[in-house]
C-alpha cells in the first residue's frame, strides 16, 4: 500500500470532530517531525474557542530562497466516527452510514506526502509552511485566530475541494447568517381565534415569496430553518423564526441582498399584520484571483509537467483560504480527489488522490526554479 494511503486511512479511521481533534493532531504532530519538518508548534487557538487541540504549524526547511505555503484542515464533519474504509475499484469509500472524512484528512496526506517526495528526491527546494486547522467546519474558526506574523510565504494552497486533480478554487464567496423573528398575537385557537395573528402564516408568507436559491451566477441564499409555536395546536401562533445564510462572489452583491432581505421581511409581515425583526452578521470574508494571479499560474504549469489538465474556476463554499487572503497571503483552493464531501456518499478516486503527494512537490520545485516568475 503507498505510504500517502496509508497515512489517510490511519486518520480517518480515528475518531475526531470540530472542537475534538486531539486524537489526529497528535497523529499530525508526530508524522511532521519524522518527515524531518522543524519550527513544529501547536498554537493555543483551541483554547480560545473550547477545543481541545490547536491549528498545527510546521516548515519543512529547504536550501532555496523563498517559501509556499500548504493547508488543510484536521477537523470533519458530525458524522464521521467509525469510519469504515472500503477499497473497490479503485474507490475509497465507507459502508454507508458515515462520511469518509477525505474532507480534509486526504489534504493532509497529500501534504505529508509531497513532504516524502521532495526528501526522497534530494534535489534543492525551497522551504515550505505548513499550517494544519482546526475548526474549519464551523466557520473557519481555526484559521481565523491563528497568528500570520510569523509566515514568511506569499502564495499558499488550501488542499480542501472536492474534484479530481487540476481543479483549482481561485475564487469563493463572502457570506452572512440572516433571521427573521415574527411576532403575531397569541389567542385561543378554538374559541376565539379572530382575536389572534398567526406569526406562523406570516413568516410563511415571509419565505414563500423570498427570492432564494440561486440568485445570480455567482450569488446564493439558503433559509431551510423555519421554527414556530411552542407545542400547542390549540393556540394561534405568536411567535415564529427563519434562519438562513447567503453568499457571493461579490461583495457589495451580498450587502445589496441583506438590504432586500430585510425591506422584504418587513413589509410582508406588516401587510399581513404582524410584524418582523431582522437580524444578520458577516461570516468569513470572500476572496477573489482571477488565472492570471501568481498562485493560479504556478499551480497551472505543475499540473502541465504532470501531464493534468488544470481547471480553474469559482467555488461556492468557504474554506481557509478565505482568511488566508485577508491576511495578505494570495492563496487558492486545489482538489484532492473527493467528491460528495458532507454525505454518507463521500468517496475519493485513486487515480486523482495518489497523485496529490505529486502535486504539491512540483508546486515546490517550480517556484524554486522560477521565484521572480511568481511574485506576487
Amino acid at each position: 500500500m503507498e505510504k500517502i494511503l496509508s497515512d489517510f486511512l490511519e486518520m480517518v479511521t480515528v475518531d475526531a470532530i470540530s472542537f475534538d481533534e486531539r486524537k489526529v493532531a497528535d497523529i499530525c504532530l508526530k508524522k511532521l517531525e519524522e518527515l524531518g519538518c522543524v519550527d513544529i508548534y501547536e498554537d493555543k487557538a483551541g483554547e480560545k474557542i473550547g477545543g481541545n487541540a490547536g491549528n498545527i504549524f510546521a516548515r519543512y526547511p529547504g536550501t532555496l530562497p523563498g517559501s509556499i505555503m500548504f493547508s488543510a484542515h484536521m477537523d470533519r464533519m458530525p458524522q464521521g466516527f467509525g469510519i469504515e474504509p472500503v477499497i473497490e475499484n479503485g474507490v475509497v469509500s465507507t459502508k454507508g452510514d458515515t462520511i469518509l472524512a477525505a474532507d480534509d484528512l486526504g489534504g493532509i496526506a497529500a501534504i505529508f506526502d509531497g513532504i516524502r517526495k521532495l526528501k526522497e528526491s534530494g534535489q534543492p527546494h525551497p522551504t515550505v509552511e505548513i499550517l494544519l486547522t482546526i475548526c474549519e467546519e464551523k466557520g473557519l474558526l481555526g484559521s481565523l485566530h491563528f497568528d500570520y506574523s510569523d509566515i514568511k510565504s506569499e502564495i499558499a494552497y488550501a488542499l480542501d475541494s472536492p474534484g479530481h486533480i487540476g481543479r483549482i478554487i481561485l475564487a469563493a464567496p463572502h457570506s452572512a447568517k440572516l433571521q427573521v423573528e415574527v411576532f403575531g398575537k397569541a389567542a385561543h385557537a378554538g374559541s376565539e381565534p379572530e382575536k389572534g395573528k398567526s406569526a406562523a402564516v406570516g413568516a410563511a408568507k415571509i419565505l414563500a415569496t423570498l427570492h432564494e436559491g440561486r440568485l445570480d451566477h455567482e450569488s446564493t441564499a439558503n433559509f431551510p430553518i423555519f421554527q414556530s409555536g411552542h407545542g400547542a395546536t390549540n393556540a394561534v401562533c405568536d411567535y415564529a423564526i427563519i434562519k438562513g445564510e447567503a453568499r457571493s462572489l461579490e461583495k457589495q452583491k451580498l450587502m445589496d441582498y441583506i438590504t432586500y432581505f430585510e425591506k422584504h421581511c418587513r413589509e410582508t409581515a406588516e401587510a399581513f399584520g404582524v410584524t418582523a425583526k431582522t437580524e444578520w452578521s458577516l461570516g468569513s470574508p470572500g476572496f477573489k484571483n482571477d488565472k492570471e494571479s501568481a498562485s493560479v499560474r504556478l499551480a497551472t504549469e505543475a499540473f502541465a509537467q504532470m501531464g493534468v489538465t488544470p481547471m480553474p474556476e469559482a467555488g461556492g463554499g468557504g474554506m481557509d483560504a478565505n482568511r488566508y487572503n485577508y491576511n495578505g497571503l494570495q492563496a487558492v483552493g486545489l482538489a484532492t480527489g473527493y467528491f460528495d464531501n458532507h454525505t454518507v456518499n463521500e468517496h475519493v478516486f485513486l487515480d486523482s488522490f495518489l497523485r496529490t503527494g505529486e502535486m504539491v512537490m512540483r508546486i515546490v520545485m517550480e517556484y524554486g526554479a522560477n521565484p521572480e516568475k511568481y511574485k506576487v
